[in-house]
């Protein structure tokens, strides 16, 4: 028996029974019911994302966002923050970066330089909504919590595991089928028609930036657990976790999970 189920049961036995008179003075007042925390609408390995559970099990949580998908609206990117903080004390919002996400831009036929301004005025406003976000929920230092992928451009461990994929791209098929798959998608919702090799070669970056916080969030934040949610299935993650690309593992502590939004029944099939 645990130390806590000792101490209410020798509280129990030394209690005041109703009839008898008989008191220890030890009674203690009937605790105030609790009031259920409301649901979110997002829900995350299949509870709640305010149920509690969560947090005790991951402790962080990495909020994957994508600017120009149009599921993270300003209104759910804000309501999506709100939540994750109801339950988690640690949490964490990751942004693509501009140059990268300048590319299927300048594969729909932009001009390179307003490509990567139009990308820098997209993330930089959705970079703001999260950090003023959770700022008034009460989470601390939110310019250290709130990131854009160029930030871990120096750091050792983003820099192993993207050098990894990379060479993992270039020398086995699961690797390749699966960043070649990912970049597809993004490019369908760019441009006009069926994306050629040649732009799917030159987009590959973006998958490459942003799959070292995919694979292994705990080791780039410098974590012990955490749960990375995000709108769809990421096949990066998924080969790797199934042990079909040697070499490369989900970092330990690491879950990647897909988010449902179940608020009025939206019904968001935008796959980007």
């Amino acid at each position: 028996m645990s130390q806590i189920q000792d101490t209410h049961a020798h509280a129990h036995a030394h209690a005041h029974v109703p009839g008898t008179g008989a008191s220890t003075g030890t009674d203690l007042p009937p605790s105030p019911p609790q009031e259920p925390i409301a649901p979110s609408g997002f829900r995350v390995e299949g509870l709640d994302l305010h149920d509690p559970r969560l947090a005790e099990r991951y402790g962080t949580v990495v909020l994957g966002l994508s600017p120009f998908n149009s599921f993270y609206s300003t209104e759910t990117v804000t309501a999506l923050c709100r939540s994750a903080s109801v339950s988690f004390d640690d949490v964490h919002v990751v942004l693509p970066g501009a140059p990268e996400s300048a590319l299927r831009h300048i594969s729909a036929g932009k001009a390179p330089r307003r490509a990567v301004q139009r990308s820098k005025r997209v993330i930089h406003n959705m970079r703001n909504v999260a950090r003023r976000t959770l700022a008034d929920c009460g989470v601390p230092d939110t310019d250290s919590r709130v990131h854009v992928l160029t930030r871990f451009a120096a750091h050792p461990r983003y820099r192993e595991v993207r050098t990894r994929i990379e060479t993992a791209y270039r020398t086995q098929t699961p690797m390749r089928e699966a960043v070649c798959a990912m970049t597809r998608t993004a490019l369908e919702a760019s441009i006009d028609s069926e994306p050629t090799p040649a732009q799917i070669e030159d987009n590959t970056r973006y998958i490459f930036a942003e799959s070292p916080l995919l694979l292994d969030s705990t080791g780039v934040l410098a974590r012990p657990r955490a749960l990375f949610v995000y709108h769809r299935r990421v096949p990066v993650y998924d080969v790797v976790a199934d042990g079909q690309v040697p070499g490369l593992t989900i970092g330990s502590g690491h879950v990647l999970s897909v988010l449902s939004d179940e608020r009025n029944d939206r019904d968001d099939h935008d796959s980007r």
